[in-house]
Protein backbone atom coordinates (compact mmCIF):
# COMPACT_ATOMS: atom_id res chain seq x y z
CA UNK A 1 0.00 0.00 0.00
CA UNK A 2 1.33 3.42 -0.93
CA UNK A 3 2.11 5.87 1.84
CA UNK A 4 0.59 8.68 -0.21
CA UNK A 5 -3.01 9.59 0.54
CA UNK A 6 -5.32 10.23 -2.39
CA UNK A 7 -7.93 12.96 -2.18
CA UNK A 8 -10.76 10.58 -1.31
CA UNK A 9 -8.88 9.08 1.65
CA UNK A 10 -7.83 12.51 2.89
CA UNK A 11 -11.44 13.70 2.70
CA UNK A 12 -12.73 10.64 4.54
CA UNK A 13 -10.43 11.38 7.49
CA UNK A 14 -12.33 14.58 8.18
CA UNK A 15 -15.68 12.83 8.45
CA UNK A 16 -14.52 9.43 9.70
CA UNK A 17 -14.67 7.66 13.04
CA UNK A 18 -11.01 6.87 13.94
CA UNK A 19 -11.76 5.07 17.22
CA UNK A 20 -14.30 2.77 15.58
CA UNK A 21 -11.88 2.07 12.74
CA UNK A 22 -9.12 1.28 15.20
CA UNK A 23 -11.30 -1.05 17.27
CA UNK A 24 -12.52 -2.94 14.21
CA UNK A 25 -9.15 -3.40 12.51
CA UNK A 26 -7.15 -4.15 15.67
CA UNK A 27 -9.63 -6.87 16.65
CA UNK A 28 -9.46 -8.36 13.16
CA UNK A 29 -5.67 -8.66 13.41
CA UNK A 30 -5.98 -10.65 16.63
CA UNK A 31 -7.89 -13.58 15.13
CA UNK A 32 -6.94 -17.02 16.43
CA UNK A 33 -4.00 -18.76 14.70
CA UNK A 34 -6.13 -21.92 14.53
CA UNK A 35 -7.91 -20.48 11.49
CA UNK A 36 -4.66 -20.41 9.49
CA UNK A 37 -2.69 -17.47 8.16
CA UNK A 38 -4.68 -14.37 7.31
CA UNK A 39 -4.86 -13.25 3.69
CA UNK A 40 -4.85 -9.50 4.21
CA UNK A 41 -5.76 -7.04 1.51
CA UNK A 42 -6.10 -3.26 1.58
CA UNK A 43 -9.28 -2.15 -0.18
CA UNK A 44 -9.07 1.13 -2.04
CA UNK A 45 -11.81 3.30 -3.50
CA UNK A 46 -12.60 0.67 -6.15
CA UNK A 47 -13.91 -1.60 -3.37
CA UNK A 48 -15.79 0.69 -0.98
CA UNK A 49 -17.24 -0.75 2.22
CA UNK A 50 -20.64 0.26 3.59
CA UNK A 51 -20.65 3.15 6.04
CA UNK A 52 -19.40 2.23 9.49
CA UNK A 53 -17.64 -0.93 8.22
CA UNK A 54 -13.85 -0.91 8.19
CA UNK A 55 -12.96 -4.59 7.70
CA UNK A 56 -14.65 -7.61 6.13
CA UNK A 57 -13.75 -11.25 6.59
CA UNK A 58 -14.45 -14.47 4.73
CA UNK A 59 -12.58 -17.30 6.43
CA UNK A 60 -8.89 -16.39 6.46
CA UNK A 61 -9.42 -13.68 3.82
CA UNK A 62 -9.59 -10.20 5.34
CA UNK A 63 -10.23 -6.94 3.51
CA UNK A 64 -9.36 -3.70 5.27
CA UNK A 65 -10.59 -0.30 4.14
CA UNK A 66 -7.68 1.93 3.18
CA UNK A 67 -9.30 5.03 4.64
CA UNK A 68 -10.20 3.05 7.77
CA UNK A 69 -6.62 1.84 8.14
CA UNK A 70 -5.28 5.38 7.92
CA UNK A 71 -7.69 6.46 10.67
CA UNK A 72 -6.78 3.43 12.82
CA UNK A 73 -3.07 4.10 12.26
CA UNK A 74 -3.37 7.64 13.60
CA UNK A 75 -5.04 6.34 16.76
CA UNK A 76 -2.50 3.54 17.20
CA UNK A 77 0.48 5.84 16.68
CA UNK A 78 -0.88 8.27 19.27
CA UNK A 79 -1.34 5.45 21.78
CA UNK A 80 2.19 4.15 21.25
CA UNK A 81 3.71 7.63 21.52
CA UNK A 82 1.79 8.30 24.73
CA UNK A 83 3.06 5.06 26.23
CA UNK A 84 6.68 5.69 25.25
CA UNK A 85 6.76 9.23 26.67
CA UNK A 86 4.87 7.95 29.76
CA UNK A 87 2.09 10.52 29.32
CA UNK A 88 -0.50 7.79 28.74
CA UNK A 89 0.73 4.30 29.73
CA UNK A 90 -0.93 1.33 28.04
CA UNK A 91 -1.32 -2.32 29.01
CA UNK A 92 0.54 -5.05 27.12
CA UNK A 93 -2.62 -6.09 25.30
CA UNK A 94 -3.27 -2.52 24.20
CA UNK A 95 0.29 -2.19 22.93
CA UNK A 96 0.08 -5.45 20.99
CA UNK A 97 -3.13 -4.20 19.37
CA UNK A 98 -1.72 -0.75 18.54
CA UNK A 99 1.57 -1.99 17.10
CA UNK A 100 -0.23 -4.58 14.95
CA UNK A 101 -2.23 -1.80 13.29
CA UNK A 102 0.93 0.27 12.84
CA UNK A 103 2.80 -2.59 11.14
CA UNK A 104 -0.13 -3.25 8.82
CA UNK A 105 0.07 0.36 7.73
CA UNK A 106 3.88 0.67 7.80
CA UNK A 107 5.96 -2.57 7.84
CA UNK A 108 9.17 -0.56 8.35
CA UNK A 109 8.04 1.01 11.62
CA UNK A 110 11.01 0.00 13.79
CA UNK A 111 9.57 1.44 16.99
CA UNK A 112 6.46 -0.72 16.69
CA UNK A 113 8.50 -3.85 15.95
CA UNK A 114 10.91 -3.18 18.82
CA UNK A 115 8.04 -2.52 21.20
CA UNK A 116 6.64 -5.95 20.40
CA UNK A 117 10.08 -7.47 21.02
CA UNK A 118 10.26 -5.90 24.47
CA UNK A 119 6.80 -7.15 25.34
CA UNK A 120 7.66 -10.68 24.25
CA UNK A 121 10.98 -10.69 26.07
CA UNK A 122 9.23 -9.72 29.28
CA UNK A 123 6.95 -12.76 29.20
CA UNK A 124 7.68 -14.99 32.16
CA UNK A 125 8.83 -18.35 30.69
CA UNK A 126 7.09 -20.16 33.55
CA UNK A 127 3.62 -18.89 32.65
CA UNK A 128 1.20 -21.14 30.83
CA UNK A 129 0.46 -18.48 28.21
CA UNK A 130 4.06 -18.24 26.93
CA UNK A 131 3.61 -20.52 23.94
CA UNK A 132 0.19 -19.14 22.93
CA UNK A 133 1.53 -15.57 22.98
CA UNK A 134 4.58 -16.45 20.89
CA UNK A 135 2.45 -18.52 18.51
CA UNK A 136 0.05 -15.58 18.09
CA UNK A 137 2.99 -13.28 17.30
CA UNK A 138 4.28 -15.69 14.67
CA UNK A 139 0.79 -15.91 13.19
CA UNK A 140 0.57 -12.14 12.77
CA UNK A 141 4.07 -11.76 11.32
CA UNK A 142 3.59 -14.65 8.90
CA UNK A 143 0.23 -13.25 7.81
CA UNK A 144 1.83 -9.89 7.02
CA UNK A 145 4.71 -11.53 5.14
CA UNK A 146 2.55 -13.76 2.94
CA UNK A 147 -0.44 -11.51 2.18
CA UNK A 148 -0.86 -9.65 -1.09
CA UNK A 149 0.40 -6.37 0.33
CA UNK A 150 2.64 -4.02 -1.59
CA UNK A 151 5.59 -3.67 0.80
CA UNK A 152 5.23 -6.30 3.50
CA UNK A 153 6.49 -9.43 1.70
CA UNK A 154 9.89 -7.80 1.16
CA UNK A 155 10.16 -5.87 4.42
CA UNK A 156 13.58 -6.25 6.07
CA UNK A 157 12.05 -5.13 9.38
CA UNK A 158 9.45 -7.90 9.35
CA UNK A 159 11.90 -10.59 8.22
CA UNK A 160 14.39 -9.57 10.90
CA UNK A 161 11.61 -9.60 13.47
CA UNK A 162 10.69 -13.13 12.39
CA UNK A 163 14.29 -14.29 12.74
CA UNK A 164 14.47 -12.76 16.21
CA UNK A 165 11.17 -14.45 17.11
CA UNK A 166 12.41 -17.90 16.10
CA UNK A 167 15.51 -17.40 18.21
CA UNK A 168 13.17 -16.65 21.11
CA UNK A 169 11.27 -19.86 20.33
CA UNK A 170 14.53 -21.78 20.60
CA UNK A 171 15.54 -20.12 23.86
CA UNK A 172 12.16 -21.03 25.37
CA UNK A 173 12.45 -24.63 24.21
CA UNK A 174 9.62 -24.34 21.69
CA UNK A 175 9.72 -26.28 18.40
CA UNK A 176 10.33 -24.60 15.03
CA UNK A 177 8.75 -26.23 11.97
CA UNK A 178 11.53 -25.59 9.46
CA UNK A 179 9.93 -27.39 6.53
CA UNK A 180 6.53 -25.82 7.23
CA UNK A 181 8.00 -22.32 7.54
CA UNK A 182 9.89 -22.61 4.24
CA UNK A 183 6.87 -24.08 2.45
CA UNK A 184 4.13 -21.85 3.87
CA UNK A 185 5.99 -18.60 4.44
CA UNK A 186 9.20 -18.26 2.41
CA UNK A 187 7.94 -19.88 -0.80
CA UNK A 188 4.66 -17.95 -0.63
CA UNK A 189 6.45 -14.64 -0.02
CA UNK A 190 8.85 -15.49 -2.86
CA UNK A 191 5.89 -15.92 -5.18
CA UNK A 192 4.15 -12.76 -3.98
CA UNK A 193 7.30 -10.71 -4.60
CA UNK A 194 9.70 -12.20 -7.22
CA UNK A 195 13.44 -12.16 -6.48
CA UNK A 196 12.65 -11.63 -2.82
CA UNK A 197 16.15 -11.31 -1.34
CA UNK A 198 14.98 -11.04 2.27
CA UNK A 199 12.71 -14.09 2.06
CA UNK A 200 15.43 -16.31 0.62
CA UNK A 201 17.99 -15.09 3.15
CA UNK A 202 15.49 -16.15 5.80
CA UNK A 203 15.27 -19.56 4.11
CA UNK A 204 19.01 -19.99 4.63
CA UNK A 205 18.58 -19.11 8.27
CA UNK A 206 15.81 -21.70 8.60
CA UNK A 207 17.83 -24.39 6.87
CA UNK A 208 20.66 -23.73 9.30
CA UNK A 209 18.35 -24.36 12.24
CA UNK A 210 17.82 -27.97 11.20
CA UNK A 211 20.49 -29.26 8.75
CA UNK A 212 19.13 -32.81 8.84
CA UNK A 213 15.79 -31.59 7.45
CA UNK A 214 17.35 -29.41 4.75
CA UNK A 215 19.18 -32.42 3.34
CA UNK A 216 16.00 -34.05 2.13
CA UNK A 217 12.48 -32.69 2.39
CA UNK A 218 13.35 -29.02 1.87
CA UNK A 219 15.29 -29.88 -1.28
CA UNK A 220 12.18 -31.43 -2.78
CA UNK A 221 9.80 -28.52 -2.17
CA UNK A 222 12.38 -25.94 -3.31
CA UNK A 223 13.05 -27.83 -6.55
CA UNK A 224 9.32 -27.92 -7.28
CA UNK A 225 9.09 -24.16 -6.62
CA UNK A 226 12.03 -23.42 -8.94
CA UNK A 227 10.46 -25.52 -11.70
CA UNK A 228 7.33 -23.35 -11.50
CA UNK A 229 9.26 -20.06 -11.25
CA UNK A 230 12.23 -20.78 -13.50
CA UNK A 231 12.98 -17.10 -14.14
CA UNK A 232 13.49 -16.28 -10.44
CA UNK A 233 17.24 -16.19 -9.74
CA UNK A 234 16.73 -16.04 -5.96
CA UNK A 235 15.06 -19.46 -5.87
CA UNK A 236 17.80 -21.06 -7.98
CA UNK A 237 20.48 -19.48 -5.78
CA UNK A 238 18.90 -21.00 -2.68
CA UNK A 239 18.63 -24.37 -4.42
CA UNK A 240 22.37 -24.26 -5.13
CA UNK A 241 22.99 -23.37 -1.49
CA UNK A 242 20.97 -26.40 -0.37
CA UNK A 243 22.95 -28.69 -2.64
CA UNK A 244 26.21 -27.30 -1.27
CA UNK A 245 25.19 -28.10 2.33
CA UNK A 246 23.05 -31.19 1.78
CA UNK A 247 25.36 -33.34 3.89
CA UNK A 248 24.78 -37.07 3.59
CA UNK A 249 23.02 -36.77 0.22
CA UNK A 250 26.23 -35.31 -1.20
CA UNK A 251 27.07 -35.71 -4.87
CA UNK A 252 24.07 -37.93 -5.60
CA UNK A 253 21.60 -35.11 -4.88
CA UNK A 254 23.60 -32.61 -6.95
CA UNK A 255 23.92 -34.95 -9.94
CA UNK A 256 20.27 -35.92 -9.78
CA UNK A 257 19.14 -32.29 -9.61
CA UNK A 258 21.52 -31.33 -12.40
CA UNK A 259 20.08 -34.03 -14.67
CA UNK A 260 16.51 -32.94 -13.91
CA UNK A 261 17.25 -29.30 -14.75
CA UNK A 262 19.07 -30.24 -17.95
CA UNK A 263 16.02 -32.25 -19.00
CA UNK A 264 13.80 -29.28 -18.14
CA UNK A 265 15.72 -26.75 -20.26
CA UNK A 266 16.09 -29.21 -23.13
CA UNK A 267 12.42 -30.18 -23.29
CA UNK A 268 11.07 -26.63 -22.89
CA UNK A 269 13.92 -24.90 -24.77
CA UNK A 270 14.54 -22.52 -21.89
CA UNK A 271 17.22 -19.90 -22.31
CA UNK A 272 16.50 -17.47 -19.49
CA UNK A 273 19.47 -16.20 -17.53
CA UNK A 274 18.36 -17.40 -14.07
CA UNK A 275 18.27 -21.09 -14.89
CA UNK A 276 21.49 -21.05 -16.92
CA UNK A 277 23.38 -19.18 -14.21
CA UNK A 278 22.34 -22.00 -11.87
CA UNK A 279 23.44 -24.66 -14.35
CA UNK A 280 26.78 -23.05 -15.16
CA UNK A 281 27.59 -22.58 -11.47
CA UNK A 282 26.70 -26.16 -10.62
CA UNK A 283 28.59 -27.51 -13.64
CA UNK A 284 31.72 -25.57 -12.68
CA UNK A 285 31.57 -26.67 -9.04
CA UNK A 286 32.90 -29.76 -7.31
CA UNK A 287 29.35 -30.89 -6.59
CA UNK A 288 29.10 -32.73 -9.93
CA UNK A 289 31.56 -34.66 -12.08
CA UNK A 290 32.87 -34.56 -15.64
CA UNK A 291 29.86 -36.54 -16.88
CA UNK A 292 27.56 -33.68 -15.87
CA UNK A 293 29.84 -31.08 -17.43
CA UNK A 294 29.70 -32.94 -20.73
CA UNK A 295 25.89 -32.95 -20.52
CA UNK A 296 25.94 -29.22 -19.78
CA UNK A 297 28.04 -28.41 -22.85
CA UNK A 298 26.01 -30.73 -25.07
CA UNK A 299 22.64 -29.36 -23.96
CA UNK A 300 23.89 -25.81 -24.32
CA UNK A 301 25.23 -26.35 -27.84
CA UNK A 302 22.04 -28.09 -28.94
CA UNK A 303 19.92 -25.22 -27.64
CA UNK A 304 22.18 -22.61 -29.26
CA UNK A 305 21.36 -24.05 -32.68
CA UNK A 306 17.64 -23.39 -32.17
CA UNK A 307 17.79 -19.87 -30.70
CA UNK A 308 17.03 -16.80 -32.77
CA UNK A 309 16.97 -13.81 -30.41
CA UNK A 310 20.21 -12.00 -29.61
CA UNK A 311 19.42 -11.91 -25.87
CA UNK A 312 19.00 -15.70 -25.61
CA UNK A 313 22.12 -16.29 -27.66
CA UNK A 314 24.12 -13.94 -25.44
CA UNK A 315 22.85 -15.52 -22.21
CA UNK A 316 23.54 -19.08 -23.27
CA UNK A 317 26.87 -18.31 -24.90
CA UNK A 318 27.99 -16.44 -21.80
CA UNK A 319 26.99 -19.36 -19.56
CA UNK A 320 29.00 -21.86 -21.64
CA UNK A 321 32.05 -19.59 -21.76
CA UNK A 322 31.88 -18.83 -18.04
CA UNK A 323 31.79 -22.50 -17.11
CA UNK A 324 34.80 -23.30 -19.27
CA UNK A 325 36.77 -20.34 -17.93
CA UNK A 326 36.12 -21.30 -14.34
CA UNK A 327 37.13 -24.91 -14.89
CA UNK A 328 40.36 -23.85 -16.60
CA UNK A 329 41.22 -21.37 -13.83
CA UNK A 330 40.69 -24.09 -11.23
Amino acid sequence: MSRALDEDVAASLKSGNPLAAYKSISETLQLSPSAGLLELEILGKTHPLPGGLFAVQDGPAVGVSKSGLVQAFLVARKQLAGHLDKSSPRTDDELFAATAVILLMDPEHLTAANTRKRLLQNINPGLDNTQPLLTREKHLVDSLLTSRLHRHTKSPTLWNHRRWLLRLFESRGLPVDVLGDITNVVLVAGERHPRNYYAWCHARFLAGLSPEVSSGEILGVVKEWCWKHHTDISGWTFLYYLLSVCGSLGEAASCSTFAEVIELVSSLRLANESIWVFLRTLAASELVGEKERVKFRSAGQDLLETLTTSTDLRVLGSALDWCETCRISD
